[in-house]
């Protein structure tokens, strides 16, 4: 009795399958359309959609290991400490680094040239203004500037919102740097191998020369500024040891210089307060250099931490031109919308139709 019932059951499931597909079979036509139609739309976005190129290159940054007991015996004989410690910045955050807004601020006034020669401004100016789009989304825009224009009449006009250079705050920024901004931060890629520590940054835009030229630029101030975070605290050390070394070493000089004059004005004299005052000043010569030769000596080992710690990038992808466009992907639009026509005309036609005529017949 079961196995009839499960017979029964597969037969009426091929019976409906076979109903779906003569449904189908019997509509090809208007199916056919929507599909040349798709095609038809899918052609006019692959070329409305402005062309695009994709510039990457690849880094291997420098990994932390453990100093020798030999150097660090070396260094802290000269005055300085070689930790371990790991930095507040390594490369997983790399991808944070270059999508912060101090980061991304001094790209701004990158100067640019496209390919053909044609434009030559900075890179502010090429996002703001010679970025090309779809022609819908100027459609879709229209409403939006006609409002604002309208508002613009009704409402008193305030203050130029325009900054000169010299007044810029990085925390409060005009309109038009926020907007660049947020354009390079959503095409700027970071990719890090948390294994192996290789970072991949790639960046997509609208000329090949202008991202490769943008590239190398957001490479070379990654490495800058590692560089300088990393020999912050040793700069600073340096800079503080300096001052003290020159203050050390006029002591030092001022020490020489009474002991000489001393010993000068007093060559002949052999009573015992001339001897101890010599003496006096003699010590107070020694120490004075003594100072002297140590604070020069942790001055010289802060100097080379600063070499130590600055960091090292092997470029394994170097940035180029590329010689080809990344987008947009004719083809690829034209099957998408191609299927997704089909796709939405068979729904249609199998369950569409039905549920209109029963919503209609409800009202």
């Amino acid at each position: 009795m079961q196995e009839n019932n499960i017979q029964q059951y597969s037969e009426e499931q091929e019976i409906d399958i076979m109903e779906l597909i003569a449904k189908l079979w019997k509509n090809r036509k208007m199916i056919l359309i929507w599909c040349a139609v798709g095609a038809f739309i899918g052609l006019v976005a692959g070329f409305s959609i402005p062309k695009t190129y994709r510039a990457s290159a690849l880094l291997a940054p420098e990994t932390q290991q453990r100093v020798g007991s030999g150097v660090s015996s070396i260094a802290s004989m000269m005055g300085v400490s070689l930790d371990n410690s790991m930095d507040a910045i390594d490369y997983e955050m790399y991808p944070d680094v270059v999508a912060s807004t101090p980061f991304l601020f001094e790209l701004l006034d990158l100067n640019v040239k496209t390919q053909d020669g044609q434009i030559d401004t900075t890179l502010q100016g090429y996002i703001l203004n010679h970025q090309k789009s779809p022609w819908w989304s100027h459609v879709i825009g229209a409403p939006f500037k006609a409002l604002g224009w309208a508002v613009s009449l009704v409402k008193p006009e305030e203050e130029s919102d325009s900054t000169s250079a010299a007044e810029l705050d990085v925390f409060n920024l005009p309109k038009d740097e926020r907007t660049a901004i947020t354009y390079l931060s959503k095409k700027i890629n970071v990719t890090v191998d948390k294994k192996t520590g290789k970072t991949q940054l790639s960046l997509e835009m609208q000329d090949p020369l202008v991202v490769a030229t943008v590239l190398d630029a957001v490479v070379a101030n990654l490495k800058e500024f590692m560089s300088d975070y990393r020999t912050s605290k040793s700069r600073q050390d340096v800079k503080n040891l300096t001052v003290i070394c020159d203050q050390r070493k006029q002591d030092y000089y001022a020490a020489q210089k009474a002991y000489a004059d001393y010993m000068d004005s007093n060559k002949n004299v052999i009573r015992q307060s001339a001897q101890a005052e010599r003496q006096r000043l003699q010590q107070e010569m020694n120490l004075a250099y003594q100072v002297y030769s140590q604070v020069a000596t942790q001055l010289e080992g802060a100097r080379i931490k600063t070499q130590q710690d600055k960091p090292v990038f092997a470029v394994l992808k170097p940035v180029s031109v590329p010689a080809k466009k990344s987008g947009p992907s004719k083809a690829k639009l034209l099957i998408a919308f191609t299927f997704l026509a089909g796709c939405c005309a068979a729904a249609w036609v199998l369950f569409g139709k039905d549920l209109w005529k029963k919503f209609k017949n409800n009202l």
